[in-house]
């Protein structure tokens, strides 16, 4: 698993793909760079809190998702409201639903996040294989932004799975510029890269 995703830790309950990076110091992550991708992970991080506050006051997420359904009714144009119901249909483990709320979060305001969570929903629907489609997504999004450490890690699973393994090595490089060094992170990435470097002989 390590070799195929080593950034995959499903921990957050409102996460499909727990996010990269678990805890690291903001002021070792300024000195090796990205520090607008660190600032929208915080933005992240703190919206993620936000939801899981909102689930504890409405009694679960089956009374946020059907509150949240009510409002988006009578506001169906918002981007942001169908991608939190995305989220909590995904913290549920509903990919069809999910999918459906992601995607259309996507059409009203594409962004990364929603690009993001729309191609994994497709992903987890798909038995969690790789398609035209998924792919595309993902590529879509790391042509906007070359960092973006969800889509590398699963387009270097991709290449790895379907036996690119120096095209998963690049991923997993660009990934590993990514995470604080000395992290378990970082060192999952390595074996990650070792493995594939074996499998090239």
């Amino acid at each position: 698993m390590i070799a195929l995703h080593p950034l995959r830790k499903q921990k957050a309950m409102m996460s499909m793909l727990a996010p990269v990076f678990i805890i690291i110091v903001t002021f070792a992550y300024w000195r090796w760079g990205a520090w607008s991708d660190w600032q929208i992970y915080l933005d992240q991080q703190s919206k993620k809190e936000q939801v899981q506050a909102m689930l504890k006051a409405v009694n679960g997420p089956q009374a946020l998702i059907d509150k949240l359904k009510a409002r988006l009714s009578n506001n169906p144009e918002s981007a942001r409201g169908w991608f939190l119901l995305g989220r909590l249909y995904a913290s549920q483990d509903d990919w069809s639903q999910a999918r459906d709320a992601f995607a259309k979060a996507n059409e009203l305001q594409p962004d990364e996040q929603a690009a993001v969570n729309y191609a994994q929903s497709l992903w987890q629907l798909n038995q969690r294989q790789f398609d035209k489609t998924i792919r595309g997504l993902f590529n879509g999004v790391l042509q906007k932004n070359p960092n973006q450490p969800d889509a590398l890690a699963m387009l270097a699973m991709d290449s790895f799975m379907s036996h690119d393994y120096q095209q998963a090595i690049d991923y997993w490089q660009r990934l590993l510029k990514l995470a604080p060094p000395g992290s378990e992170d970082a060192d999952a990435i390595r074996k990650a890269i070792a493995k594939a470097q074996q499998q090239l002989g």
